[in-house]
């Protein structure tokens, strides 16, 4: 159910802000990109001066996305906030998903700050914080909060929230997935969103070096000595010989860790530049989003993340002395 009232204040801000900043998430998935840019489109029609910014490389998969050409690789806290009046973060839910790096103490006196999102472990760190738990994705709720303000969707923003709604419910396969997420959905197509192409750019489209990677996250794939997990890692090394680039580690998680009979989870530990990667898939309930937590990560009860900074060895034995704590609860 939208909160009607916190909804009210977030357009009462946008419509004061002139200069608008928004982040997408270290990583950015299919929600984060869909809702950014379908609230970029919005502001642009309220003749709002944006800036979207990205601490990771755009993944391929999203690159001919409308707007997303002028998203700008950038360190949030190496920009000039003095230069914007308005911080909208959606899709986050904690301030270690918008940089790597030292997050700011301090904000300009004019600098608001505005936090959309669906995640349990959100940290209510804005200044004005919409957390829905209960909705599958940010897409679904910045859809409730368009109809709520009375926005005209076009055919753009609802391909963009409809890719963000197919991506985060697992193309409606997450329980996540409600009757009010299939209706929306369904509304989205009839607005002119291009389902076919959606399930193409996303989901049939991966590149010859993302499949060699599924690949060898399937020959270290090991199952733990209680049978209630799979894991599997895969180092800088091993991705150096593959050719393949951080950008190109994508899908392996949602398809492989989840599937595994008489288990609860899975577990991918990706050995990235200066950080360990971690991503969590629940099969049928399994809250792993207190395992990231316990690790300084997040996300949802079905799928989480963490990052570690130390040496591929002693972070898989740290994941797997956390992850049998919890399934011995």
């Amino acid at each position: 159910m939208l909160d009607k009232k916190t909804a009210g204040k977030i357009l009462f801000e946008i419509k004061k802000a002139n200069r608008i900043l928004l982040p997408l998430h270290v990583s950015p998935d299919g929600d984060a990109v869909g809702s950014v840019l379908a609230m970029d489109l919005f502001l642009r029609t309220l003749g709002k001066k944006t800036k979207i910014i990205s601490y990771s490389k755009i993944p391929r998969c999203f690159a001919a996305l409308p707007g997303m050409a002028d998203v700008e690789i950038a360190n949030f806290s190496k920009i000039n906030l003095s230069e914007f009046d308005l911080f909208i973060v959606l899709d986050i839910a904690a301030q270690t998903m918008i940089t790597r790096s030292e997050f700011p103490r301090k904000f300009p006196r004019n600098f608001k700050s505005i936090n959309i999102d669906h995640h349990t472990t959100n940290t209510m760190f804005a200044d004005i914080n919409l957390l829905e738990e209960k909705v599958g994705s940010v897409c679904e709720l910045l859809y409730a909060l368009f109809k709520f303000w009375k926005v005209e969707i076009d055919k753009q923003t609802a391909d963009l929230l409809f890719l963000g709604i197919f991506t985060d419910s697992g193309c409606f396969q997450y329980s996540s997935t409600s009757s009010e997420t299939l209706r929306i959905a369904a509304d989205l197509i009839e607005m002119g969103a291009d389902l076919n192409q959606t399930v193409l750019s996303q989901f049939r489209s991966y590149g010859f070096k993302t499949l060699k990677y599924w690949g060898r996250v399937l020959e270290n794939m090991q199952i733990d000595i209680g049978g209630k997990f799979v894991w599997s890692k895969v180092s800088r090394e091993e991705l150096r010989q593959l050719g393949i680039l951080p950008g190109e580690i994508e899908g392996a998680a949602s398809l492989f860790c989840p599937v595994t009979v008489g288990t609860e989870f899975g577990i991918i530990l990706d050995e990235c530049e200066g950080f360990i990667k971690g991503s969590l898939r629940s099969r049928q309930g399994f809250d792993v989003s207190q395992i990231a937590a316990e690790l300084g990560g997040g996300g949802h009860r079905l799928a989480a993340g963490f990052t570690l900074k130390m040496p591929l060895e002693e972070a898989e034995e740290k994941v797997l002395e956390t992850a049998r704590k919890f399934v011995g609860k």
